[in-house]
């Protein structure tokens, strides 16, 4: 399929494209692009300007130090998988980056993208020819959320694999706007609503993602149908640290494919950091975390299997995590 027609801009810097941004309604980014061509074939996304971020080489970077550590926005998936520091020092976020897509895609795309990429569901992202039988989505500019048709608002469903890692390390990030530079956490970063998925203000960019020191475990596991092309049916990150008394004093449980954003189980966080972790405790731990996820039916998959996934995911992680 062909892309539709759009002026192409490539700003010099990131105050141009963030102005750039703010003045035309029908802008969009464009980092690696793997995520938003593939709408615009689908005429999902029918841009008037695209802004290209590429050109911008000083978001492209992987550094630490004694604050923690920082990864500009337009690093690649694959320089992030492939990353020693990282491999050492803050192994889950390479892990997620290497269960991205395939190799193309995490050649391709960057960091910024994927924290940034559109919610997905079964209604949405289609041909033309598919979503022509009815009316537009809610998503797509029209009146009626089709997986919850007497809903108030769109049940699109967040797919991303980084986030649920960086948000489980408590990640911040730093945003670039019209009024300025601001930080928050990455969590805060999504509304939890389909139709605007991310916080963001009228020309704001992610500029820079920032993790402080790590000194517990982590892991980040992923269900899917096929090994590599897939989004997440269910995944999962899990980090946990402890104090020099042996207590758990952080504990996270962070999921993606569940729900509008990264949803986090945290009153199953409050189950595992009670503890002792045994048998009993991690089948608590599971029971409640399915609890607190509200999967939709966007996909393929019923909510009553993403659920199922997401206990057996989350029980295998605690065992991993302890072995």
């Amino acid at each position: 399929m062909r892309l539709p027609a759009f002026d192409y801009i490539e700003p010099k810097t990131l105050k141009e494209a963030a102005k750039r941004l703010a003045s035309n309604k029908g802008a969009v980014l464009l980092a690696g692009g793997t995520d938003l061509l593939v709408n615009m074939k689908h005429r999902v996304i029918m841009p008037k300007q695209i802004i290209h971020l590429k050109a911008l080489p000083k978001l492209q970077y992987i550094t630490s130090g004694k604050e923690g550590l920082k990864i500009g926005a337009l690093t690649t998936l694959h320089e992030i998988a492939t990353s020693p520091m990282l491999k050492e020092r803050w192994n889950i976020i390479a892990q997620a980056a290497q269960e991205v897509g395939a190799y193309a895609h995490q050649s391709m795309g960057t960091l910024g993208g994927n924290l940034c990429q559109e919610n997905r569901c079964r209604f949405f992202n289609q041909s033309p020819f598919w979503r022509g039988v009815r009316p537009p989505c809610l998503k797509a500019g029209g009146k009626v959320c089709y997986v919850v048709p007497k809903g108030n608002k769109c049940y699109s469903t967040y797919c991303g694999d980084m986030a649920p890692a960086l948000i489980a390390l408590g990640a911040q990030i730093k945003i670039e706007g019209m009024e300025g530079e601001r930080s928050l956490p990455l969590k805060k970063l999504y509304t939890h609503n389909g139709k605007k998925p991310l916080a963001l203000k009228k020309g704001e960019i992610l500029k820079e993602v920032f993790v402080p020191p790590a000194s517990g475990k982590a892991l980040y596991l992923k269900w899917r149908v096929r090994e590599s092309l897939e989004f997440p049916i269910v995944s999962l990150a899990l980090y946990v640290e402890k104090d020099q008394k042996d207590q758990i004093k952080k504990a996270r449980i962070v999921f993606s494919g569940v729900g509008s954003g990264p949803v986090e189980a945290t009153l199953a966080e409050r189950i595992w950091k009670a503890g002792p972790l045994n048998e009993q405790t991690i089948e608590k731990v599971a029971e409640q975390a399915v609890k607190e996820i509200s999967p939709m039916r966007t996909s393929i998959h019923s909510p009553a299997y993403k659920r199922k996934m997401a206990g057996i995911l989350l029980k295998e992680a605690l065992k991993q995590i302890y072995s």
